[in-house]
């Protein structure tokens, strides 16, 4: 496997990790019984998966692909999607919304 592949992959599983440590998650609500412990591991989390996850896809961008060169370009806009999902399930927790 290339290098830049490697990193686009590693990208990938982690935005896919982050989308399931959730705030909606329920496993969270058994394993963290406030509410407030659930928005501070999430948020934590998901925050270190998120910077990671575009280091890697900012390592990938440098030394692009051929075959993934389509996917890098959507996937900057996935995850300020997974971003803003993450911003909304938040307040939707807490009422806000």
């Amino acid at each position: 496997m290339k290098q830049s592949r490697r990193y686009f992959m590693i990208s990938v599983v982690l935005v896919v990790l982050s989308m399931l440590l959730s705030v909606k998650n329920p496993l969270l609500s058994q394993l963290f019984g406030s509410v407030t412990s659930i928005i501070l591991f999430s948020g934590l989390v998901n925050a270190i998966l998120l910077i990671i996850s575009v280091i890697m896809l900012d390592r990938y961008m440098k030394r692009p692909e051929a075959t993934f060169q389509s996917a890098a370009k959507i996937w900057q806009f996935v995850i300020l999607a997974v971003i803003i999902y993450h911003l909304i399930s938040g307040m939707l927790l807490f009422g806000i919304i």
